[in-house]
């Protein structure tokens, strides 16, 4: 009986897990697409793009937002999975209570993404430390309900005309977290200075309310620094898009809070090629560190003789990749720092 009693919970925790998404592609079944350089003995970063509330199709936010082809082109994973569907046949994410589970379904969104995770994890060698998730408009939302309920798992956390749960204290995050949100001023659908969705037309914050709640999470200065325009939009003909950053944060390796403003800009969004590389040299630069592995200088999560011999070949210089200690030489001390974290990360 003590042997028989596991396995039951087991099943009747499966079987739960199965009707709440029973209308969804099992997450082993989400179609994922591979970079064309991938290898599979190197790591290699993912990029998890949700989709808004759609009518009939998801096509509409994949047309918008298209990072499948981008994506491929620099290395990363591309995973497109798909929201249950309401009633009236939207697809959705259940984020917040005001975005969109418009007829109460409670579906655990988080824990099916969080599954998708791991079947990719699975199935490819991938870079723990460069899992992202990009959501737009509902999957923006999406977005920050995982960084509140799932910092640990991902790198950063995009949200492109979305937002966060309006009372506060329905997000809990153990640690910090890096979050960028893009939303256009004159977004005539999630309004930029907030609003309500839903039947029952609960409210949502703004973005600038949104970005200080995480720059306050992640102990950062309280009013945030312009760092200049970009053209982020392809149909508007100016640099249009302000980068306002939280700056001074307690851990910035670790947590960082970023909102670009798109002057002008709609709810939705066609990004320009300089828009497309912000984005990516976005995720590139945020990093995981419940991962980072500080011995791992060839960022392959291994240390092992590749990572010993590059300080050895550095002896005696300042060369800030080879001092592992930051002591401002390469010595002994960083070969032992090699030696103690020899092994897997």
């Amino acid at each position: 009986m003590i042997r028989i009693f596991p396995l039951l919970l087991l099943f009747f925790i499966a079987s739960d897990l199965n009707a709440q998404w029973s209308d969804q592609i099992p997450p082993s079944e989400v179609p994922i697409h591979l970079p064309a350089n991938y290898d599979p003995n190197t790591p290699t970063p993912v990029i998890i793009f949700l989709h808004g509330y759609n009518p009939l199709t998801t096509a509409w936010s994949d047309w918008l937002i298209a990072l499948n082809d981008d994506a491929e082109e620099r290395g990363y994973i591309f995973a497109n999975p798909t929201g249950s569907q309401d009633s009236i046949g939207e697809y959705y994410w259940n984020a917040t209570d005001a975005c969109c589970d418009m007829f109460d379904n409670y579906n655990d969104h988080v824990g099916y993404l969080l599954a998708l995770v791991e079947s990719i994890k699975e199935n490819y060698n991938i870079d723990p430390r460069r899992i992202h998730v990009v959501g737009y408009s509902n999957g923006g939302f999406m977005a920050h309900r995982l960084a509140c309920d799932a910092p640990e798992v991902f790198a950063s956390f995009i949200s492109i005309a979305g937002a966060m749960w309006d009372n506060q204290s329905n997000c809990q995050p153990s640690e910090p977290v890096h979050i960028l949100q893009i939303h256009g001023n004159w977004d005539g659908v999630i309004y930029w200075l907030g609003g309500w969705l839903g039947l029952e037309l609960n409210p949502y914050p703004s973005a600038w309310t949104t970005v200080e709640f995480w720059a306050q999470h992640n102990s950062c200065s309280t009013n945030a620094s312009d760092h200049g325009s970009f053209d982020f939009e392809w149909w508007i003909w100016f640099d249009e898009t302000t980068r306002w950053v939280f700056e001074n944060c307690a851990e910035p390796s670790a947590g960082s809070s970023e909102l670009w403003e798109i002057n002008t800009g709609g709810h939705f969004p066609v990004m320009s090629d300089e828009g497309i590389n912000h984005l990516f040299d976005y995720m590139n630069t945020h990093l995981n560190q419940e991962f980072f592995c500080l011995a791992d200088i060839n960022s392959d999560q291994t240390v092992d003789i590749t990572d010993l011999l590059f300080v050895i070949d550095n002896w005696n210089s300042t060369n800030a990749s080879a001092d592992i200690n930051n002591d401002g030489t390469v010595d002994v001390g960083d070969v032992l720092e090699v030696v103690s974290n020899w092994g897997d990360c």
